[in-house]
């Protein structure tokens, strides 16, 4: 299997970390036409364009070199390997991919019914905020988002301009607000710790 490695490093970003007691949280799911990721509160999936995907969960063990463009991912003696190569093909690096057996979030349950019309946005940790810049900027430098929210307690899915979509498969990311009395949860640690 072969993908462009800014797919790789975008659904890095959306992994849950060693905490995360649910391991196959903290790996990407390929599957037979999307690369996937998810960590409770952000969700991404991406079209990989490969035709002969090497599927399942896997935890990446290891980072990617930054000069890594394209990666091919193997079997290597009972092995998940991704080997990673520079534009002419240069290897640059590899990764063990450790198989996670489990049953994957469904990612098409995630953003069920219709859109409910909401006055005002949901609020959301800054973080979720941060990551489209941290997946798709570093490839593009600007990335515009938009935002369909579900509902004030409900997914939101982000919306993204042309060159995100072309470059990263057009991605369906899909974020979790929190609840609406989160500024005043806040106040009220704050008031209590006597600051």
């Amino acid at each position: 299997m072969f993908i462009h490695t800014d797919l790789l490093r975008a659904a890095l970003c959306c992994v849950a970390d060693s905490k995360e007691e649910r391991r196959y949280l903290q790996g990407i799911h390929i599957t037979s036409t999307h690369i996937q990721a998810c960590n409770k509160i952000a969700c991404v999936s991406m079209e990989h364009g490969d035709k002969n995907p090497f599927e399942g969960v896997f935890i990446v063990i290891g980072m990617i070199p930054p000069e890594a463009e394209g990666t091919f991912i193997n079997l290597v003696n009972e092995t998940v390997v991704a080997m990673h190569v520079t534009e002419d093909n240069q290897v640059v690096g590899r990764n063990i991919l450790e198989p996670v057996e489990c049953q994957y979030p469904n990612f098409s349950n995630l953003l069920a019914g219709e859109p409910e019309p909401i006055s005002g946005m949901p609020i959301f940790k800054s973080r979720l905020l941060a990551l489209p810049d941290l997946m798709f900027g570093p490839s593009l430098g600007v990335v515009v988002v938009g935002f369909k929210s579900w509902g004030k307690d409900k997914p939101c899915q982000l919306i993204f301009d042309k060159a995100v979509n072309h470059l990263f498969g057009n991605p369906m990311m899909v974020i979790m607000p929190m609840t609406e009395s989160a500024f005043e949860l806040i106040e009220e640690a704050f008031d209590e710790t006597g600051i």
